[in-house]
């Protein structure tokens, strides 16, 4: 398996440590999957200590071997249990002392009292923000990673072209797409941060089953098999005439590509098709006027605005009270980072920066379309990663 590379390890500890330094902080103590990865190279269970002047310490509970032989750090040590962690930073010359900062967006409440009660002369600081705001800009390896991922998924979206028929189900097709995605290297799961949010490889939504909104902070959700995951294909069958929009992710060494696409058997109604041609318009604007230091927030108004001369305002990422208030966010570990492309997030665009820009519309009783491809913010502008044509994608219908 491919390791991260260790001169990538140095530079991620290395901006912390800065961030660390600037906010007055002792250390980090990470504790969450997708940060451990991130600076340490592994994700087995750990409990990772960066100092704000001194090498780290990852102290593994399971599986130590495995962290060995995954991580490039020089300090990896083994632990018991979490009651070791106070004299293992100790035999290494560190100590949880003065103010440690936590990614307490995502700790569990548990283990921040445990924390409190072990190291009662510590001081805890969320540390989350700064971490997240490292995150965003993306390094040349994050981005290879990226592509990878958009290669993987080109090919699945174009190997449906001459899968999809008419009488399949959104299952079937769905299950298409889970095989592609693992025989290209697919880690096999996608990893969402905000509380309460999953979310499955793909969304394979046919007809009016594309209308059905759920507890998801997208334009969609779709059936499901059950109310335990309402979400993503369902057993209806897929016709002619109907929009089938696939919204489908891969994984590649943690790096995900998300990219969204049309299909149709036959051709789309009137009113759909004007849809989906707005969408296009918007990634074209959306083209032109990105570029560092542009606020996030004005991509979004843009979006806004064209949907609305449209007249389409109505429809524009989900329809009524499930419309969500965003046309983009950023990729990269996770599907939801930052920054998002939203009214009010004024963070201006920052070269390398990776934005998965998803312009969908929703019409009752007819379905969903939209595009959505990834974009990598450049100096004097972005760079589409995706590869996939940027059209509604024709069924290859057999001989009738």
């Amino acid at each position: 398996m491919e390791t991260v590379p260790r001169d990538e390890l140095d530079a991620r500890i290395a901006r912390l440590q800065e961030t660390l330094d600037r906010q007055g902080l002792t250390g980090a103590l990470i504790l969450h999957n997708v940060g451990t990865y991130y600076f340490s190279g592994t994700i087995q269970t750990s409990f990772l200590f960066i100092p704000v002047q001194d090498e780290p310490l990852l102290m593994v509970l399971k599986s130590q071997e495995r962290a060995r032989r995954e991580s490039s750090l020089d300090r990896v040590v083994p632990i018991p249990g979490r009651s070791a962690v106070a004299s293992t930073l100790a035999e290494a010359g560190l100590s949880l002392e003065g103010t440690v900062g936590l990614e307490m967006d995502v700790l569990p409440a548990s283990l921040l009292f445990w924390l409190q009660k072990t190291f009662p002369d510590c001081r805890w600081e969320d540390v989350s923000s700064g971490i997240r705001v490292q995150r965003m800009i993306k390094s040349d390896y994050e981005v290879a990673q990226i592509r990878r991922a958009l290669e993987v998924e080109h090919e699945a979206f174009m190997d449906l072209t001459r899968f999809i028929r008419e009488g399949m189900t959104e299952l079937e097709v769905d299950s298409r797409l889970a095989m592609l995605a693992r025989q290209g290297g697919h880690q096999g799961v996608v990893r969402m941060r905000g509380w309460n949010q999953e979310m499955t490889y793909a969304h394979v939504l046919s007809g009016e089953s594309g209308t059905d909104a759920s507890y998801l902070n997208s334009a969609h959700g779709g059936a499901g098999t059950c109310v335990a995951v309402p979400q993503g294909a369902s057993p209806k069958k897929i016709q002619r005439n109907e929009p089938i929009e696939v919204d489908f992710s891969v994984g590649i060494n943690g790096y995900l590509g998300d990219q969204s696409r049309t299909y149709v058997i036959g051709s789309l109604p009137d009113p759909l098709q004007k849809a989906h041609d707005c969408s296009f318009r918007i990634l074209d604007r959306f083209r032109a006027i990105a570029r560092p230091g542009v606020p996030c927030e004005a991509v979004f108004r843009a979006a806004v605005e064209e949907a609305e001369q449209a007249g389409l305002g109505a429809n524009f990422m989900g329809y009524g009270p499930n419309q969500v208030r965003f046309v983009g966010h950023g990729i990269g570990l996770e599907i939801d980072e930052i920054p998002v492309l939203a009214d009010g997030f004024k963070q201006p665009l920052e070269p390398n920066m990776v934005l998965a820009v998803e312009p969908k519309f929703v019409l009752p009783e007819l379905g969903v379309v939209g595009l959505e491809d990834d974009y990598l913010v450049t100096q004097d502008g972005v760079e589409r990663l995706s590869i996939t044509k940027q059209e509604v994608l024709q069924v290859e219908e057999p001989d009738r």
